[in-house]
């Protein structure tokens, strides 16, 4: 019998026991009673209560630094966008894409053909069509605000929401 052979034996005898390959049967045990799961609750408690567990952080949390931010030209203003639609090179729809939209993004400048410029990085804009663009709203904290601050050394475009 070749090796591939005999492997295929043990697989068929490990199968035909009742198990999965590589798996032990479950042994089978004492079922607990009600009130043996009862006690054991009881006990569970009582070891919380004589020493709570503390699932917080074990010290004060360093603040995030501030990223430097680098000024852009032109005034930009947080729109909310429909999410994941495309942002083009040029304002037409038959120009490359050149980035998908998030949430809400920094819009700047006039509007051109019924398109809004996008600032995708320090180095690119977009434009996406203005039917995807709306007034900044935060859905989950209505009296948030966004501020375009300007853009980050990575070149992302730094918004500060407060």
């Amino acid at each position: 019998m070749g090796r591939l052979g005999f492997s295929a034996a043990i697989a068929a005898i490990v199968v035909s026991a009742g198990c999965a390959y590589g798996q032990v049967p479950p042994k089978s045990g004492p079922v607990m009673s009600r009130q043996e799961l009862e006690q054991l609750q009881k006990e569970s408690d009582q070891r919380l209560k004589s020493q709570p567990l503390n699932l917080s952080h074990s010290g004060p949390i360093a603040p995030m630094p501030n990223p430097k931010v680098y000024p852009i030209k032109g005034i930009w203003v947080c729109k909310d966008l429909k999410q994941f639609e495309p942002i083009y090179a040029q304002p037409s729809i038959h120009s490359r894409i050149v980035a998908r939209s998030m949430w809400f993004e920094a819009v700047g400048g006039a509007y051109t053909h019924g398109f809004a410029r996008v600032l995708v990085n320090k180095n690119l804009t977009g434009y996406i069509p203005l039917k995807y663009v709306s007034p900044f709203h935060d859905p989950y904290s209505p009296s948030t605000t966004c501020q375009v601050m300007g853009v980050q050394a990575n070149g992302i475009p730094a918004l500060n929401l407060q």
